[in-house]
Formats: C-alpha cells, structure tokens, sequence
C-alpha cells in the first residue's frame, strides 16, 4: 500500500467514525504522525480527499463483492455473502457520515450518487439474470424494474424521516431490504437454499 492509500484509508475510518464535519487535515495528519503538509502534498484539499477516500472505499468493497461472486456456487449464497460484507460495512458507519456529505458536500454526494446507483444497478441485473439462469430467481420477472425498486429502497437507508437512527441501525434495514426482496423474487429451489443457508448460520454463529 502506498502512502496515498495509508491516508485515504485512515481518512475513511475517521469519516465513518466521526462523520465528515469533525475531522480536520489536522485530525488525519495526526492519526498518521505526519505534518498537515504531508496531507496537502498528496491532497490538494478536503473536498479532493472526500472524493478519493469515496473511491477508494467503493474499488475495495467491488474487489470483495466479485471474490463473493466468483467463489460462490450459486446466487443466494452469493446474495447472502454480499449480504454480510455490506452489512459489515455499513455497520462501522455513522449516520453523521451521511447527513454530513450531504448538507456540507452536496455535489460531492450527488456525484457519487449517481455513480454508485450505476455500478448497483449493473451489479443487481447480473445478480437477477444469473439466478433466473439457475432456476433460483423467478422468471416471470422483469429485471430492470426490480433493480431501479431495489436502489431506490437502498438509498433511503440514510434518510433520517423514513429510518431514523434512534429506532433503526442502517444494517438492520438493509439486511431487511436484501433478505425480503430475496424471498420475493425466489422459486420453490430458491427458498430452500435460502432456509438451508439460514439455518446453517445459525448454527455456526454466522447469522
């Protein structure tokens, strides 16, 4: 890892803790035991660091999902393991994180925005068109829809009216989003799967 990379991945930690608005150059510059300068020779400001932190989270988290995806034997364990590395995620992230990007960097997140939905929506109708191929996912589907229903309940997972934090963690809706859309869209086999899966995590302590 190279140190360009050290410090957006410090960054990001200290993101999700904090929230964007509390941590400082500074605050990053000192986690690292490095001068504020060192920060600004590789970032030219807050906003450039925000975008590449952003990218730099998104290429590792699509590095994992496609391990997921390449060593899974079929698409609900695939599903179940995307599952459990976004659950994983969101779970270290602070609603503060979100509202932040957004009052304080609203082009940033709009941008972001649109390039995540991008990527999901590709991701999902692979996911959809390979477990209709399985017999898994029912075929009389349509995936475009199902793929635009699925990302616009995804990006409410940060909207405090619907899901406010007091009540609800991000990772409990999103898993009640993925495992309820799962059982909709399953044949007879794909269910089975499904339980069979749940099952064994719970007994191994995986659920």
């Amino acid at each position: 890892m190279d140190f360009r990379e050290e410090i957006k991945r410090e960054a990001a930690t200290l993101f999700f803790q904090l929230g964007v608005k509390k941590v400082k150059m500074d605050t990053i510059a000192q986690r690292l035991k490095v001068s504020k300068r060192t920060i600004y020779e590789n970032f030219r400001n807050k906003d450039t660091l925000i975008r590449d932190t952003i990218d730099f989270v998104q290429k590792e988290q699509n590095d994992i999902n496609k391990k997921i995806l390449n060593e899974s034997d079929n698409i609900i364990k695939a599903v179940l393991g995307l599952l459990k590395n976004g659950s994983e995620l969101l779970s270290r992230i602070n609603q503060l994180y979100y509202s932040d990007l957004q009052r304080l960097y609203p082009n940033i997140w709009d941008d972001k925005i649109k390039e995540s939905k991008i990527h999901s929506c590709n991701l999902i109708l692979e996911l959809l068109k390979k477990g209709k191929r399985e017999g898994i996912y029912r075929k009389d589907t349509n995936e475009e829809i199902i793929a635009l229903i699925l990302i616009q309940q995804l990006y409410m997972l940060s909207d405090q009216n619907v899901f406010p934090g007091t009540r609800f963690s991000i990772s409990q809706v999103y898993e009640n989003i993925i495992i309820t859309m799962t059982r909709g869209l399953a044949t007879a086999k794909g269910l089975k799967l499904l339980e069979d899966y749940q099952v064994q995590a719970e007994k191994t302590g995986y659920a």
